[in-house]
């Protein structure tokens, strides 16, 4: 079922439930174009000056896997639902997790874009390693990424036809049953997050690994994608905060157990992705071989790098778990949306401090190319999003199932 028969179907009565009060589009659309102007304009000057293209492709890179990555990330969650069977909400949840999928088709071109800034990006290509150029190697790298992408665009999309669907709408409509997803589901919700665990460990090695082609760990590619699930998490937690104010009364961001057990997936995967984080580095840590610590050495013991690093632990692990242990700030709106945006910046420094420091080790370029370009990328993302949230508003309005 498409977006739009989906809204039809609400439109007609047919499901029952309230309707939903509009999501203020022209001011925010606004808003959202001026924004992709001003970061498409600043990112166009800077890469068109030699010395400023070098901020400006790694504010590019940054972003891209960011908002990708929750875009990404959202659908994968709507897919675990669907494999945990989790009912909770009705279709609010799934709907708030696929609300970001629009971006998901822009993010895969703009994928492309990074082959004109190549040479900036990926160090290898001017300073060629002979061992690894059977890997690292810019045909090898764009063909095995943009396929995985591809698939993982491909797959996405299908999951979301399928789960935008009138059987998988009425499967989540009643939880006091014990039925199995509709099939379509139960055969792309696997190979959803199969590919997203592939395709992200993929964009890590390539996309992040190789920028310091010297250093390699074989846990960094579940780091970086259970940091990419969770970036989706708190989005789909500051989400819920915002529309609990903008929709009608009754609608089921305002009950409290919603809140809860979104604050309960904030609070789980934030330690899911502290273990990861911590078994990557005692692991490096134990080994003390200077091929492998000198990454970890450069971004955690010294200027000015120790101090973003320390910050991005602060903010996506020790803030939500101090803050989210109890059950009463789980559930107040403030408390959460505010961990939650939090630990958003905290996904975002994660990535630049990944990133960055691999080419731009002696300096923090963290000035007007790096904050116009991101906001071009929020302006970008909100638009993409846009039709998502209309979906999520609409679902969020429908009476849940009585045994929950």
């Amino acid at each position: 079922m498409s977006p739009n028969s989906e809204n039809a179907l609400h439109r007609s009565g047919a499901a029952g439930p309230p309707p939903a009060a509009d999501l203020p589009a022209q001011p925010l659309a606004t808003i959202a174009i001026v924004l992709v102007a001003i970061g498409l304009a600043t990112f166009v000057f800077s890469v068109m000056k030699d010395s400023l293209a070098q901020r400006a492709w790694e504010a590019f890179l940054v972003n891209l896997l960011f908002w990708l990555g929750i875009a990404q990330g959202g659908v994968v969650a709507s897919a675990a639902f669907y494999l945990t069977q989790g009912r909770w909400a009705g279709r609010a949840h799934f709907r708030l997790a696929e609300a970001f999928s629009g971006f998901l088709i822009p993010g895969f071109i703009l994928f492309w874009v990074l082959f004109f800034g190549r040479e900036w990006i990926f160090p290898w290509i001017r300073h060629p390693i002979p061992a690894k150029a059977g890997w690292l190697n810019v045909p090898f790298l764009f063909a095995r990424d943009g396929i995985g992408l591809a698939v993982m665009t491909l797959i996405s999309m299908s999951f979301l036809a399928a789960s935008r669907s009138e059987a998988a709408r009425a499967w989540a409509a009643h939880s006091n049953d014990i039925l199995m997803p509709p099939p379509a589901i139960r055969r792309l919700a696997p190979a959803v997050c199969i590919c997203f665990a592939v395709v992200y460990t993929l964009l890590a090695f390539d996309l992040v690994m190789s920028l310091s082609p010297l250093w390699h760990s074989t846990l960094f590619g579940w780091w970086f994608f259970a940091g990419t699930f969770w970036s989706a998490i708190v989005t789909m937690a500051v989400t819920a905060v915002c529309l609990r104010r903008v929709l009608g009364p009754g609608n089921v961001f305002t009950r409290g157990q919603f809140m809860r057990d979104l604050g309960l997936m904030v609070f789980a995967f934030s330690i899911f992705w502290f273990y990861t984080l911590f078994a990557q580095y005692i692991v490096i840590w134990y080994g003390d071989m200077p091929i492998e610590t000198f990454f970890i050495v450069v971004r955690s013991q010294y200027m000015p790098w120790a101090f973003m690093s320390w910050m991005t632990v602060c903010l996506v692990w020790a803030i939500p778990f101090v803050v989210l242990l109890g059950i009463r700030p789980k559930k107040t709106p403030v408390i959460l949306g505010t961990v939650a945006l939090l630990g958003m910046i905290g996904i975002w420094s994660e990535i630049y401090v990944l990133v960055v420091p691999s080419l731009s080790p002696r300096t923090v370029p963290l000035g007007w190319i790096e904050i116009l370009v991101t906001a071009g990328f929020l302006g970008a993302f909100w638009l993409c999003a846009y039709p998502g949230l209309k979906l999520v508003s609409a679902a969020a309005m429908e009476p849940i199932g009585e045994s929950h």
